[in-house]
């Protein structure tokens, strides 16, 4: 089973934008995308095991907290199964596991950066087509 891991800074309005999700907005609750959960319904929907990472101590929406199984306030040194993680920090891209495929949502790293994501989408919605276009490629493993 794949595992998409996000930020509730990616999923949430105004999420992509420079300082969304910092330690100043601790102390607010977000705001979901209705987009980014509907989006993050359908993978559910399609057996991805959806779980909210809260790295800012941003409090998750109860929308998005229906479709998650779990939130986390950090994303797990090493996942259990293959994973995506969806965040809209450049910083929180890193190469902690083979399993795990970053996705920076929201534009671009800057001209220059030194951190590098596997992928960039410009929203929650085209990270999930490209997490279901992945899962349909992928072969098919039998019991031998």
């Amino acid at each position: 089973m794949t595992e998409v891991y996000v930020d509730v800074a990616a999923a949430s309005l105004g999420g992509g934008a420079p300082g969304a999700g910092s330690a100043d907005d601790a102390s607010r609750a977000a705001i979901a995308d209705p987009e980014a959960v509907r989006a993050l319904r359908y993978l559910a929907e399609s057996g991805v095991r959806v779980v909210l990472v809260r790295p800012d101590s941003l409090e998750p929406p109860d929308d998005l907290r229906a479709i998650a199984e779990d939130v986390l306030p950090a994303l797990p040194a090493r996942p259990r199964a293959p994973a995506w993680y969806l965040t809209s920090d450049i910083d929180r891209c890193r190469g902690s596991s083979a399993r795990l495929r970053t996705v920076l949502i929201g534009g671009a790293p800057p001209n220059g950066s030194v951190r590098r994501c596997d992928a960039v989408a410009r929203d929650v919605q085209a990270a999930a087509m490209e997490i279901l276009a992945a899962d349909a490629m992928a072969p098919v493993r039998t019991a031998s």
